[in-house]
This record gives C-alpha cells, structure tokens and sequence, in this order.
C-alpha cells in the first residue's frame, strides 16, 4: 500500500469500504507472484484510480493478523510513502476504484486526525507518525 498525502491539509487518500463496518485503508494491492511490492504500487495506482507515482519510497512492513468475514486472515504489508506524478490527482475528491466497481468502494481524502472509521492496517497509523 502506499500514503500519499495532500500538502494543503495533511489529508490521507484511502480507499472506503460501505460494509457492514465501515474502515479506512491507504490504496495497494496483491503482490502477484514474480513482482517486487514497488512494482505492485506502481500498477495498482493505475489500474485503482488511473495515476501514476513518483517519489516512492519504503515505510515499513506490517504484519497483520486479522478477521475478515468471519475468517481469520494473515497479511505481510510494505508500506510506502509516494507523490502523484500528476498534481492534479490532488484535487480529486472522491471516485470509484475503477477495477472494482461492482463492489461500490470508492477512493477519497480522509482528514488529519479522522479517527472514525478506523484506518487500517493495524499500525499504519504509527508508522505515517514515525516516518512524517
């Protein structure tokens, strides 16, 4: 996953989700086998919002252990930091993630200091503090 941040306000862009509990997740993808998690970054941005990155660089990794759908779950995130390549990706304020439409989930800025819903992963939070 990658944290973009506008400038003008600090906001994140995240993608949201409209279950049953809604939450917050910084854009990012599955790293398909025999591709590096930089590369990964680069082709979800596209194929999620159609923008492409500059500036990226590692954060950190997450291990997460979490429930989803009833299920438990394991996950191993890189974390990075990244630009719009395209500062007019900046003034967009929401829009759908374009490879998955049908599930209604949509990318938008969420506001420095938002704490409701959450932002996942679990020590995301942390780790955009620790790095700034």
């Amino acid at each position: 996953m990658a944290v973009i941040q506008r400038r003008r306000d600090n906001a994140l862009l995240v993608s949201t989700t409209n279950g049953p509990r809604p939450f917050h997740r910084p854009l990012g993808g599955h790293v398909e086998f025999g591709e590096y998690a930089i590369d990964t970054i680069h082709r979800e941005f596209g194929e999620e919002i159609g923008q492409q990155l500059t500036d990226v660089r590692l954060l950190g990794v997450i291990e997460n252990i979490f429930q989803w759908q009833g299920v438990d779950q394991h996950e191993v995130v890189f974390v990075f930091r990244a630009a719009f390549a395209d500062p007019a990706g900046y003034d967009i304020e929401q829009q759908p993630i374009r490879d998955k439409p049908h599930l209604g989930d949509r990318v938008m800025w969420r506001p420095a200091g938002t704490s409701d819903p959450p932002l996942y992963p679990a020590g995301v939070v942390e780790l955009i503090e620790a790095t700034g």
